[in-house]
């Protein structure tokens, strides 16, 4: 059982990182175009704000599902603990 669980642990963190990588190279590669774009330097330092500010909404957005996400497994694993050790206990009642 607690193989099963590596894999999956292992195998997240291998998405997650592969979906970092994923962003970082888009958000570099758009960063690369408006560099070498033929544009005004007003204009472009205008377009680095939008893209920035957009980042910063995407990852307070992120950010609150990661604290949703946590709080549920906080949840469940509360739930489970408490379900656990109410059986320990029935069972030790019965001896």
């Amino acid at each position: 059982m607690s193989g099963k669980s590596k894999d999956t642990h292992s195998s997240g963190k291998l998405i997650a990182g592969i979906l970092f990588l994923m962003l970082f190279t888009l958000f570099f590669g758009v960063f690369i175009g408006f560099l070498f774009a033929p544009q005004t330097g007003r204009k472009f330092r205008e377009t680095i704000k939008y893209w920035l500010n957009e980042v910063v909404e995407r990852g307070k957005f992120g950010l609150e599902e990661v604290k949703v996400m946590g709080s549920e497994l906080i949840d469940k694993s509360k739930e489970k603990v408490e379900r656990f050790s109410s059986r320990i206990l029935s069972d030790s009642q019965e001896e």
